[in-house]
């Protein structure tokens, strides 16, 4: 499980796979930047009390506290206001703008999730503010300190695609070819890219609830057993684990989640 600049969930995450007998791997998706492309480095295998994984992560959720305040300014100018602890309530990790939608939402500003994306604090919106982000490097370099693997998170979304021959020069370990939004024939083409350069292959529902209002996509992609083994074995297999009591336990051969 990977959540956005945050591991707070992943306690909670891997008490529910040891209830329901599945396999588990920590993983965070950090808001990286490549000169001005905005680049999700995913993580995999990560040791979340990994000192200099906190201070990247604490860095991030500092700018995204700047960035609520930003954006709750920008909407205030335009007879819109919300409070600022409702939004918070609604998060135990990294703020961001669907909580911000959603409160826009129930305050009866707009009708749904997506209009308050459309209208106000989406991309060139009135209200939008960029992302808190970290150079890639610093996204890379955390997530090996903290004993994890790092790949390129969904090239096949917002240009990053035409920058991957330059995101491979960094010490990148593999490329997250599944998605929902990756046609087969994209598919074929990350995982050529990957096998070209000798990385790994990952992939996942990039699964964000049904906050605007659509199906879950939780599910909707499968990635070979083989895939996810090479990634254990990457690992050493030591992080790949049945969790007890929500914490780490002994290497498992079980289905990834």
């Amino acid at each position: 499980m990977t959540d956005h600049d945050a591991v707070s969930g992943l306690r909670e995450a891997a008490a529910a796979a040891l209830a329901h007998g599945l396999g588990f791997l920590n993983g965070v998706e950090i808001t990286s930047a490549l000169d001005r492309l905005e680049v999700h480095v995913v993580g995999l295998g990560i040791r979340p009390e990994s000192a200099h994984l906190k201070h990247v992560l604490t860095t991030l959720a500092e700018g995204r506290s700047r960035r609520l305040d930003l954006t709750l300014e920008k909407l205030e100018s335009l007879g819109l206001t919300i409070a600022r602890d409702t939004i918070l309530a609604r998060t135990a990790g990294a703020v961001g703008r669907m909580h911000i939608a959603r409160e826009l939402r129930d305050a009866g500003h707009v009708r749904t999730v997506q209009e308050a994306f459309d209208r106000y604090i989406g991309r060139g919106k009135p209200a939008f503010v960029p992302s808190a982000r970290v150079p890639v490097e610093e996204a890379v370099d955390a997530i090996h300190a903290a004993g994890g693997l790092a790949f390129v998170g969904h090239p096949g979304l917002g240009g990053v695609r035409r920058h991957l021959p330059h995101l491979l020069t960094l010490p990148f370990d593999g490329i997250e070819a599944y998605h929902p939004q990756h046609k087969a024939g994209r598919v074929d083409e990350f995982i050529q890219l990957a096998e070209a350069n000798r990385l790994l292959v990952s992939g996942g529902s990039d699964c964000h609830g049904r906050a605007k209002g659509r199906r879950s996509l939780m599910g909707s992609v499968r990635v070979p057993m083989e895939r996810y083994a090479k990634i254990c074995a990457a690992l050493g297999g030591h992080r790949a684990w049945l969790a007890e009591s929500g914490d780490p336990g002994r290497p498992r051969g079980s289905s990834p989640t």
